[in-house]
């Protein structure tokens, strides 16, 4: 009785304010799988045995994470999607399990944990991986992209030549879905935008142009207004497990996404994880000779309640598939993962010996990018520490 009392709470808001001028209710389809103060999730059965599984995330309880691996090369100008080819750098990030993922993240925030999936499209099938876009990572833009089948001087296929490109914006009051700007970098260049990713409108998908709308399995992201203010505080988002790219936007549509709808990485990559319900859809073996595999990934989004974390602060920093390489006076980028809201020292190291203080206190975001004045030797390692708790730490060698 209590969760279905839990479930009317959810769902009686956003059928007033969103369905209401509509003679059927379209979540009556979906089975409720796990529904919590700000987020929910569902399945529906559809034709022919398969099945499609709805998120429905209120930003404004909910807090998304951005989960990358750790940087093996920077790329120094090999971005081609951010203020010019050649403008930024299109680091290559190490390819994460997805079950170790899962684990660490839920290591972090416990029960606060609702559900995570893959993001970032990429091309390089090796231990570490180019993104396909444009990533900003709390305030910083981590890689300029990479992919050959966008808008860029030469694609491989001519229909990319001339495609828009969105991006998906979120803070922790809304989200929106733009037209995203490679020459300008717009609107990640913009300081007020913290979080976003530059991905593909569900119908430049090169699943749908160049493979004839195939049926996969596929992860389709829109966005929804609840309450009636301006600003979308909704983000919807449909993971197919065999069905086509229009089939899975049409899902939403018929929920009332009206905006644009974008897609993210799918396929063989598709991973779908809920603590409750464990791994939904994980990525699949390519061939029992392929190595790596699928199952190891670059980017995923982490979502969780915003409510006060219970497990013991932590900081984790994984070190990069291959030896790291920070070269004098160009960028580097400093990622880790942690589970407290307060600030962190960084500092750079040799055994007992402090060589530089890269920054005394820093928001405990994440990300920093780092640009050495000093040649960075071998047995050189960096650490993050908690300002406030220095026994709180990660460490990166180099």
């Amino acid at each position: 009785m209590n969760i279905f009392i839990n479930l009317l709470l959810f769902l009686l808001p956003i059928l007033s304010s969103l369905w209401i001028a509509q003679s059927f209710d379209p979540l009556s389809s979906y089975q409720p799988l796990q529904v919590i103060d700000g987020a929910a999730l569902y399945k529906k059965e559809l034709t022919n045995g398969n099945e499609a599984y709805l998120q429905v995330i209120d930003l404004r309880k909910m807090h998304i994470d951005q989960i990358s691996g750790e940087v093996d090369d920077m790329g120094q100008k090999q971005g081609k999607y951010y203020q010019g080819e050649g403008g930024h750098y299109s680091p290559f990030f190490k390819n994460k399990l997805f079950s170790e993922v899962a684990d660490e993240y839920q290591r972090l925030y416990a029960n606060n944990v609702f559900s995570i999936i893959n993001c970032s499209f990429f091309e390089q099938y090796q231990p570490s991986t180019q993104l396909s876009f444009p990533i900003k990572l709390n305030g910083v833009v981590i890689s300029g992209g990479n992919s050959p089948y966008g808008p860029v001087k030469e694609p491989k296929d001519k229909y990319y030549s001339n495609i828009r490109l969105k991006a998906l914006v979120w803070d922790d009051k809304q989200a929106y879905i733009t037209n995203y700007d490679q020459v300008s970098g717009a609107p990640l260049n913009q300081k007020a935008v913290k979080n976003a990713i530059v991905t593909y409108r569900y119908s430049d998908h090169p699943a749908k142009v160049l493979a004839q709308n195939q049926v996969n399995k596929y992860q389709v992201i829109g966005t929804l207004n609840k309450d009636g203010v301006k600003g979308d505080e909704l983000l919807l988002i449909m993971t197919v497990n065999q069905a086509t790219l229009d089939e899975a936007a049409d899902l939403l549509r018929k929920l009332g996404v009206k905006g644009d709808i974008i897609t993210v990485d799918g396929g063989r990559s598709t991973y779908l994880f809920n603590p409750q319900k464990g791994n939904i859809i994980v990525p699949q073996l390519s061939n029992l000779q392929e190595n790596p595999t699928f199952r190891h990934l670059p980017h995923y989004l982490g979502f969780r309640n915003k409510s006060k974390n219970q497990v013991a602060p932590k900081i984790l920093l994984s070190q990069p598939v291959g030896k790291v390489v920070a070269n004098k006076d160009q960028p580097y980028l400093i990622l880790w993962r942690d589970n407290f809201d307060g600030d962190v020292s960084i500092k750079l190291y040799y055994g007992n010996k402090l060589i530089q203080n890269i920054s005394s206190r820093t928001a405990s975001d994440g990300v920093y990018e780092w640009t050495p004045r000093i040649s960075i030797k071998e047995g050189y390692f960096v650490r993050v520490s908690s300002w406030q708790d220095r026994n709180i730490f990660g460490e990166l060698q180099f």
